[in-house]
């Protein structure tokens, strides 16, 4: 297995109930609207854009959106939200090399076992100059090794050995949202996370936290890397 089976199926309407337009965190969507600056009718390419959840800010910044997801289910929702989607692999892309100026990728780098062979199908397809623009949860603080579902109330995270163990978890992820329970959770160290991407080639020009409700450690984190210039 590359990328991972089409594990959404089936799940798709519960996880756009709950993880929506409406619950989209602030911190997130002011980083990816930064980030992503003026499109001028440009091609954005979202990875493993789910139901398309994030095609609003990606339209609004004046890209034109393709979105790409393994899972059909998930397309039928996104097909509503993007101008244009496709089924695919996100380690095989049916994208040109050098044909893209953004990679936007959201939340999926626990989703599939290979993170690195989807960073060189980004770093392929993107212009000298592009950039790929991530937002995920931190490899440190989210995984089956952290419980954080009491943290608002005790004001403390409680940690259980196993962050150094990468693979796809045998218990839940700990974050309380019930997704890793659905569709399964691969966890990743920091080290392995960002050496995916720096091993693609990639140059990593920012790296941002984000609290999204997380009271005494972040919960998600974000970066964006360039493709070097010829």
């Amino acid at each position: 297995m590359v990328s991972g089976a089409a594990r959404y199926d089936g799940h798709s309407e519960w996880y756009d109930e709950h993880f929506g337009a409406a619950h989209r965190p602030a911190e997130e969507l002011a980083f990816l609207r930064e980030a992503l600056g003026t499109g001028h009718g440009q091609v954005c390419v979202e990875l493993a854009c789910g139901t398309g959840l994030w095609a609003e800010p990606i339209a609004e910044a004046g890209y034109r959106a393709a979105g790409f997801d393994i899972s059909a289910d998930q397309l039928r929702f996104a097909r509503r939200r993007h101008a244009a989607v496709a089924r695919a692999d996100a380690c095989s892309l049916p994208v040109r090399d050098a044909a893209v100026p953004v990679v936007v990728g959201m939340f999926f780098h626990t989703d599939l076992e290979d993170f690195a062979a989807a960073l060189r199908q980004v770093a392929r397809c993107l212009r000298p100059g592009g950039r790929f623009i991530y937002a995920g949860l931190h490899p440190c603080f989210i995984g089956p090794f952290v419980n954080r579902m009491s943290e608002a109330d005790e004001r403390q995270l409680h940690f259980a050995p196993g962050y150094g163990s990468t693979g796809w978890a045998n218990r839940a992820s700990g974050d309380g949202t019930g997704l890793g329970g659905r569709v399964g959770f691969h966890h990743k160290t920091l080290a392995s996370f960002l050496g995916a991407i720096v091993s693609s080639g990639l140059q990593i020009r920012d790296v941002r936290e984000f609290a999204s409700s997380g009271v005494v450690l972040p919960r998600n984190i974000g970066l964006v890397a360039e493709k070097a210039q010829t």
